[in-house]
């Protein structure tokens, strides 16, 4: 059989009544791209475009090596050059592209193997161009699997496909290569790590990523937790936003650290920044407060608004034995007087 003469339609077997699409023996799936879109937009939004990239590379390859196990064996093909041939045909039938082979050459013995062509109406660049806009770097990446999986099953050893013009970055239409993996250069950089991308390695570089936040969320709690020094023996914890029960240990974290590191006696806890005190963050002052008593610090409160005031006599929290005052200078005043130190006028 010559490879012109192959008719998706004639291979596919339709059976209804057990809800299956059979190539051979293998089944078979029709999807909208519409709805292929929408799984496209959130790998990219979700992943970021290294594994998304990825992802498609490997669902592509996936595609080409299995299309090429069942229809290399369908069929008696009179030459390897129709064998070959066969996969862009089936990838045009398919309706994921039109492809155009411009050169074939390929050599089962020796291992030598190159092959170039352009793609039309690739509907990855379209709906990349639809959701992202103009991108600097080529879209197809499901393409360049789906050539580099049939390819690569063709010859008994890895071959890549690359993408070296494509519409999807603006240029007038999409053009790829495809040669040994290991005889390429660093311009195939972009697909040979969307190759390697296992799924092991998504996993991995996952996990990177959300290490990565995470140590990001601690850096900024610390950031929001300040303890500073600002006289002998004297801290001042100035309190902004919210306070949860993770924050609420960072605060004593960071405060027991201080009162350490300085030798510090008093500690000024300043809550003009929190928004409002309910039980919880009460509760979680008052720990405080007890923690940095056990280890030889008082604590003195300010920033108490009457609303707030008017909150913490309402939820029945006991105060009696805090110092508390309304403005931050005030509360600096004693804790000066209980230092022994005195501002002078100079």
């Amino acid at each position: 059989m010559k490879a012109q003469d192959f008719i998706l339609s004639d291979a596919l077997k339709f059976h209804p009544e057990v809800g299956k699409l059979l190539l051979g023996d293998e089944r078979m799936l029709l999807f909208r791209q519409e709805a292929f879109t929408v799984l496209r937009k959130l790998l990219f939004e979700q992943l970021g475009d290294d594994l998304a990239n990825g992802w498609l590379f490997q669902f592509g390859y996936r595609c080409g090596h299995g299309d090429f196990g069942v229809l290399s064996t369908l069929y008696d093909w009179d030459t390897d050059a129709d064998r070959l041939a066969c996969g862009p045909i089936m990838h045009t039938w398919e309706g994921i592209v039109q492809v155009e082979p411009v050169q074939m050459e390929f050599d089962l013995g020796s291992g030598h193997f190159y092959f170039r062509g352009i793609w039309r109406n690739s509907y990855e660049a379209e709906i990349h161009l639809k959701e992202f806009g103009k991108s600097k770097v080529p879209t197809c990446f499901s393409l360049t699997g789906y050539a580099s999986g049939w390819c690569s099953a063709f010859m008994g050893k890895p071959l890549l496909a690359i993408e070296t013009k494509c519409i999807g970055k603006g240029d007038e239409q999409c053009e790829w290569e495809i040669k040994p993996y290991d005889t390429w250069g660093p311009e195939a950089d972009l697909w040979r790590r969307a190759s390697t991308a296992t799924e092991s390695s998504l996993t991995e570089d996952l996990e990177e990523k959300m290490k990565v936040i995470e140590e990001q969320q601690e850096a900024m709690l610390e950031l929001s937790t300040p303890v500073i020094q600002i006289w002998e023996g004297i801290l001042i914890l100035p309190l902004i936003g919210t306070i949860d029960s993770r924050r609420a240990g960072q605060i004593m974290q960071n405060t027991l650290n201080a009162v350490s590191q300085h030798r510090a006696k008093q500690i000024i806890i300043d809550i003009t920044g929190v928004p409002f005190v309910d039980t919880e963050v009460a509760n979680h002052l008052i720990k405080t407060i007890q923690a940095a008593k056990l280890v030889g610090a008082k604590c003195i409160l300010v920033g108490i608004s009457s609303e707030v005031a008017q909150t913490l006599v309402h939820i029945g929290i006991d105060l009696e034995h805090l110092d508390t005052f309304a403005t931050l200078e005030d509360g600096l005043q004693e804790a000066l007087y209980r230092m022994k130190f005195e501002i002078c006028r100079v």
